[in-house]
């Protein structure tokens, strides 16, 4: 018998999403069914994971390579996991509780291969809110919400995928967003610790020079991107499946994909919201 829910990620020099991804997946399967894979950190973050830790060489920052080998990796762990999650460090994948009182309760009602969720990015109000608080829940401490449709991710495999760069999309599959599984997309949540993110990534070697340019951006461009986001004009939602505003977006991917069905990208990846929405209070405290 295959135990229900193993959770993968890559990281290099991540002090301070690491303990905040391992906090949150560690609490819903458990610390011996997290997986992380070491892309040469070597600034001490992942000495010492109570976790399961795959140490590979460092080499230049290639996302078609780095996609290859998760695939691979995640479809091995199917021998012995009914499903694999698999997730950027910055990204924390929550069942509605609305809907399900955990992530394995969700995964154990679907039966599709793939599963994608519904993404947001948090947003950072930089001059109304302070630096983040990473020992705390971050849901505690941020209040707004942009959609994705780049976070329309297939996180959730059943069967073999073949993940496109970005995991943004599976060959075998097209998007239908999963109306009770949410994303929730850190990058933008703090001001202070994504530019320094940035200085990193930025110094990083990477395969080629048209690699990555998103995490090679100025500050003033990155400053100047999430004042933009944070100024969007709020509008209430509630994120529930039957909400009107939610349905028009998920329906549009849906649509979108089976329109780009031949792209390896089904969904335009710049799509994104015009409005900020409010994180729903049952959200608060689950990350």
């Amino acid at each position: 018998m295959r135990a229900p829910l193993a959770v993968v990620t890559m990281v290099y020099n991540e002090p301070v999403f690491l303990p905040v991804w391992l906090r949150h997946y560690a609490r819903i399967v458990g610390m011996e069914r997290c997986y992380v894979i070491d892309h040469g950190t070597d600034d001490g973050s992942t000495d010492a994971l109570p976790c399961n830790r795959l140490r590979i060489p460092r080499s230049p920052q290639d996302d078609a390579q780095r996609t290859r080998a998760i695939s691979a990796f995640c479809a091995g762990l199917l021998e012995w996991y009914e499903t694999v999650l698999y997730c950027d460090v910055d990204e924390i994948l929550v069942a509605d509780p609305a809907c399900f009182p955990s992530l394995p309760a969700l995964c154990a009602s679907r039966s599709a291969p793939y599963l994608t969720a519904i993404g947001f990015d948090l947003i950072h109000h930089a001059e109304q809110e302070p630096d983040l608080d990473f020992n705390r829940p971050l849901s505690l401490q941020r209040k707004s919400l942009r959609f994705s449709a780049a976070m329309c991710k297939p996180c959730l495999i059943r069967t073999p995928a073949t993940w496109s760069p970005g995991f943004h999309s599976v060959k075998e599959s097209l998007p239908s967003p999963d109306p009770a599984l949410m994303l929730f997309h850190l990058r933008y949540s703090d001001l202070k610790e994504g530019l320094r993110r940035l200085a990193r990534t930025r110094k990083q070697a990477w395969c080629s020079r048209q690699a990555g340019a998103h995490q090679r951006m100025s500050n003033r461009a990155w400053r100047e991107m999430l004042a933009g986001m944070a100024g969007l004009t709020p509008e209430e939602t509630t994120l529930l499946g039957d909400d009107p505003t939610l349905t028009h977006w998920r329906e549009r991917l849906v649509r979108e994909g089976v329109e780009r069905a031949g792209d390896p990208y089904p969904i335009d990846l710049s799509l994104s919201g015009d409005r900020l929405w409010p994180l729903p209070k049952r959200f608060r405290g689950l990350f």
